[in-house]
C-alpha cells in the first residue's frame, strides 16, 4: 500500500506529534509498505523524497499581526504543493497527523478533492478547542464544548492575543461550516479520554477509533539509575505542563537530589531565572536530541510530568516506561490509561505540590520499590504499546477507508 504522510514537521522530536509521525512512517515501511511523507520544508526536516515548498514559518511574509494569524488558518501553498504530490504519487491511503497553523487544515481539502481516503491522528482537542488544549487561564476549559468557538475570543485562548484568538475563532467556524471534518474517513484517538471529549465535541462517535501510541522499548528495564539521584522532565517548558508545581516541589525534596529539565518552551527564561534566584536544585538543560533524552532516562531515579491541562497520549510517559524508569505524574487526561497508580507509578492530583514532592520522595528513598514499579511499567508498555501490534491495527484501519 501507497501511504502519503502528512503531518507539519518531519524531525526527530521534540515533540510528541513528531516523534509519532516519524515512528509511524519507520514502522510502515517495516510492514512492506511504501511511505511518502509530506511536511513543511525547513532546516532540520529529515531527508524525505517530497517536501511542500512552504516557508519555514507560518505566515512568512505577512505584513499584519491579523495576516500572520490567518496565515495558519488555510494555506494556498500547502494545498498546491499537496496536489501536486497527490498527482505524481497517488497514494491508496492518506494519513494526517499534526497540520494545524502550518500546513493548516487546507491538506484536508486537497485530499478530498482529489478522492484520497484519509485517516487522521488526534494528538490534542484542536476539532473541538480552537486553543488545541482545552486549558486556559490556568486550568482545563470545556466552554467551547458547549458555549461555541467564540469563547476563545472572549478569554483571548491564544498565547493572550486577540487577533491569533479571532483568528482560531473563525478557523473554527468554518471548518465546522465546510465540513472539513466531514472528509476524513477515520480519527485515530490515542486515548479513550481524548475520544470522550471530542465526541462530546461533535465529531461522529462511529469514525472516532482509540489507538494508543506506540513506543519502542529497550530490550530490558534499566538496573539501576546513576548516583546522586536525578528527576528527569523531559518535556515543553509551558504553563500546561505543570512547570511551576515541579519547581515548588523541587525545593521539597531530600538533599542532594536534583531535578533535570529537558526541554524548551515560553517558560525557559522565566525558570532559569527563578532557578537562579531560588537558588534550586535544578538544572536546566535546554532541548536535548533523541539520543540524550534516552541517556537522561536512564540515569534518572525518577521520571515526572506534573501536568494540569488534560494530556492525550504523553510520549514522556511512554518514553520513560519503555527504559523501564518509575514515572510519578499528574492525574490527568489520558495518563491513567497508561500509568497504573501503585504498580507502574504513582499518580498525584494536578497543581499539588506537596503531593508531587511526597511522591517523588517517596519513590527516590524507596529505590526497590522504585524498581519494581519501572520493570512493570516496561512491560506494560511492551504488551500495550508494542510498535508490531500498533502497526497491524493501523493497517487494518487503511485497509477499510481504502475499500
Amino acid at each position: 500500500m501507497r501511504v502519503l504522510l502528512v503531518g507539519n514537521h518531519w524531525t526527530e522530536g521534540p515533540g510528541g506529534a513528531e516523534t509519532v509521525l516519524v515512528l509511524t512512517a519507520d514502522l510502515l515501511r517495516a510492514a512492506g509498505h511504501e511511505v511518502v511523507p509530506f511536511a513543511v520544508a525547513e532546516e532540520r526536516t529529515l531527508p524525505t523524497p517530497v517536501r511542500s515548498s512552504l516557508p519555514g514559518a507560518a505566515g512568512a511574509g505577512a505584513r499584519t499581526r491579523f495576516g500572520e494569524a490567518w496565515a495558519g488558518v488555510w494555506s494556498p501553498a500547502a494545498y498546491r504543493a499537496l496536489a501536486r504530490v497527490v498527482d505524481e504519487v497517488r497514494p491508496d491511503v492518506a494519513h494526517v497527523h499534526h497540520v494545524f497553523e502550518r500546513l493548516t487544515l487546507s491538506v484536508l481539502d486537497a485530499l478530498q478533492r482529489r478522492g484520497v481516503p484519509t485517516v487522521m491522528t488526534l494528538h490534542d482537542y484542536k476539532p473541538v478547542c480552537p486553543n488545541f488544549r482545552l486549558f486556559t487561564e490556568g486550568a482545563p476549559c470545556t466552554r467551547c464544548l458547549s458555549g461555541g468557538s467564540w469563547q476563545v475570543v472572549r478569554h483571548r485562548c491564544l498565547e493572550g492575543s486577540r487577533w491569533r484568538s479571532v483568528a482560531a475563532a473563525v478557523d473554527s467556524y468554518a471548518a465546522r461550516a465546510r465540513g472539513v471534518y466531514d472528509r476524513v474517513d477515520r480519527f485515530v484517538a490515542p486515548s479513550g479520554f481524548l475520544r470522550d471529549r471530542v465526541v462530546e465535541g461533535g465529531l461522529p462517535a462511529d469514525r472516532v477509533e482509540v489507538l494508543p501510541n506506540p513506543v519502542v522499548a529497550a530490550p530490558s528495564p534499566r538496573t539501576a539509575p546513576a548516583d546522586p539521584p536525578a528527576v528527569l522532565y523531559a518535556s515543553r517548558l509551558v504553563a500546561e505542563k505543570g512547570v511551576d508545581t515541579l519547581l515548588d516541589a523541587a525545593a521539597r525534596l531530600p538533599a542532594g537530589v536534583r531535578v533535570r529539565l529537558a526541554g524548551s518552551g515560553r517558560l525557559e527564561r522565566a525558570v532559569r531565572a527563578r532557578v537562579a534566584a531560588e537558588e534550586l536544585p535544578v538544572d536546566v538543560l535546554g532541548p536535548l536530541a533523541p539520543d540524550r533524552v534516552a541517556a537522561e532516562l536512564r540515569a534518572a531515579a525518577v521520571a515526572v510530568l506534573p501536568a494540569l491541562w488534560w494530556e492525550n497520549c504523553p510520549m514522556a510517559v511512554l518514553e520513560a516506561a519503555a527504559h523501564g524508569v518509575p514515572v510519578v505524574a499528574s492525574a490527568v487526561g489520558g495518563v491513567p490509561e497508561l500509568v497504573d497508580d501503585g504498580t507502574t507509578g504513582l499518580l498525584v492530583p494536578p497543581g499539588d505540590a506537596d503531593a508531587l514532592s511526597g511522591a517523588l520522595t517517596r519513590l527516590l528513598s524507596d529505590p526497590a520499590g522504585a524498581g519494581r514499579l519501572g520493570r512493570a511499567g516496561w512491560a506494560r508498555v511492551r504488551s500495550r504499546h508494542d510498535p508490531t501490534a500498533h502497526v497491524a491495527a493501523l493497517q487494518e484501519v487503511y485497509r477499510r477507508v481504502a475499500r
